[in-house]
């Protein structure tokens, strides 16, 4: 407890650190280029709101908040003082279209384009139309490109807000110099620079990976790219281990589902299902799925040799993901889905043998818990699925039951903790695999024989 204290004090004194670096370095290239400091205290503001009052659910690091602001300040002078382009050509839309496509998260893209709004009028000696077009237009890419699934949505989203931006300029300058009366003939310099900003919207989705790997995020376009079956690792588990790939299906289909009912990222916490077994492959006849003619292999095994072979699979998950450089965020649901739950078979077959020794934490996955709803939804369909080939009689009753005391018993053990899940994720969750699990284990009706 002492230990997790002090890091915690560690990690606010980097944040405090950093900020400061940050906005004394900012503030003097603002005071160097004559530009008003006001959107360093709207941004300050914007900070402290979503830190501490809005409570945004975001995995970026202090720093790499700080790099992502100091570059879009670092853009928007380079285009308005070292090129000379005006401040409509500042390239917030692509800016905030890769916000929105690294870090999923659409309160997080509004904020900078409100800051983008500050940036943009201040840089241009408090011309709001700069500002409000600016606002609209890379607000409007965001809403476009909000968990896009393909490129081609990518380049919709860009050309679309470029053409948003330029109409809320065009109509602001009319109105202001009562344009309506002379008629509404367009400015063709202007649609040239809007229509750039959504071009280069387009071309930003090029250093996507580049990006990925700097925040340590991964974005739709490469989600869908980890869940093609062609991908190597996934050519072996389906090689080398079916009966994990035949269940790591049904735990995808669980968990896609249950996250799409509570607004989580359903592409994650599905191409996280598809990996997070991976480790089986290494040993797949020491897992029940893949046994073959039922031989159990674990019978002539110590429980201790069992749990060890059981439990190493995690570890050989994560160097077979690193070994494939597969995306860190979905290392984390090899890691995190087990948590520190019990290996409970082994773990019973040990007190039998040793009933006057303790076992508990010996029979323990060595963790962490998870960390995001997605990989705790994974961990529960993961046990779920597997308790639910158990069933005798898969009724809509057993199955229910079933369900709720898994979710249940994981609540009461603390696993789903740092989850940051709720009592009502919680129970849509339970409704969502339920309704899947009886769509599994749906009856048929008897066929008649052909007499002949």
């Amino acid at each position: 407890m002492k230990i997790h204290i002090e890091k915690k004090q560690l990690n606010m004194l980097l944040q405090i650190f950093w900020a400061a670096v940050f906005f004394i370095v900012a503030g003097i290239v603002f005071f160097t280029y004559s530009i008003d400091i006001s959107p360093l205290l709207f941004g300050f503001f914007l900070l402290l709101y979503a830190k501490y009052f809005r409570k945004i659910e975001i995995s970026i690091s202090a720093l790499d908040l700080f790099i992502l602001v100091a570059l879009a300040i670092l853009v928007s002078i380079l285009t308005t003082v070292t090129f000379r382009i005006p401040g409509y050509g500042i390239p917030a839309i692509g800016f905030v279209m890769l916000v929105t496509l690294l870090f999923d998260n659409l309160e997080f893209s509004f904020l900078f384009s409100l800051f983008f709004f500050s940036l943009g009028a201040s840089i241009e000696g408090g011309n709001l139309t700069v500002g409000t077009s600016l606002f609209v237009g890379s607000l409007s890419a965001a809403l476009f490109s909000y968990r896009a699934r393909r490129r081609f949505e990518v380049i919709k989203a860009g050309i679309l807000a470029g053409v948003i931006q330029f109409i809320v300029a065009f109509l602001i300058e009319k109105v202001k110099n009562a344009g309506f009366i002379t008629g509404f003939r367009p400015d063709t310099a202007l649609l040239a620079l809007c229509f750039i900003n959504g071009v280069i919207a387009i071309a930003l989705t090029i250093l996507l990976p580049i990006f990925e790997y700097m925040f340590k995020v991964v974005t739709s376009i490469s989600l869908l790219e980890l869940s093609d079956l062609n991908h190597p690792l996934l050519r072996r588990l389906i090689l080398e281990a079916p009966g994990t790939y035949q269940h790591s299906l049904v735990v995808a289909n669980l968990s896609e589902a249950a996250a799409e009912s509570i607004g989580a990222n359903s592409l994650l916490a599905r191409v996280g299902a598809y990996y997070h077994d991976v480790g089986k492959m290494i040993k797949p006849n020491y897992f029940v799925e893949n046994i073959v003619g039922y031989k159990d292999i674990h019978k002539d095994l110590k429980p201790s040799m069992s749990k060890l072979i059981i439990t190493n699979h995690v570890k050989d998950g994560i160097e077979l993901a690193h070994k494939y450089h597969v995306n860190p965020k979905i290392i984390n649901f090899i890691t995190e889905h087990h948590g520190r739950t019990l290996v409970y078979y082994f773990y019973q077959r040990a007190k039998e043998l040793e009933p006057g020794t303790e076992h508990e934490e010996d029979y323990r996955y060595p963790g962490p818990r998870p960390h995001s709803k997605e990989t705790a939804i994974v961990a529960l369909a993961d046990t779920i699925e597997a308790l639910s080939r158990t069933l005798d009689e898969p009724t809509p009753s057993r199955i229910e039951e079933m369900v709720k005391e898994v979710v249940r018993k994981r609540f009461t053990e603390g696993e789903l903790d740092e989850s940051s899940l709720t009592l009502k994720d919680l129970e849509k969750i339970t409704q969502k695999f339920t309704h899947v699990l009886n769509a599994l284990f749906h009856t048929r009706i008897n066929y008649p024989k052909d007499e002949q």
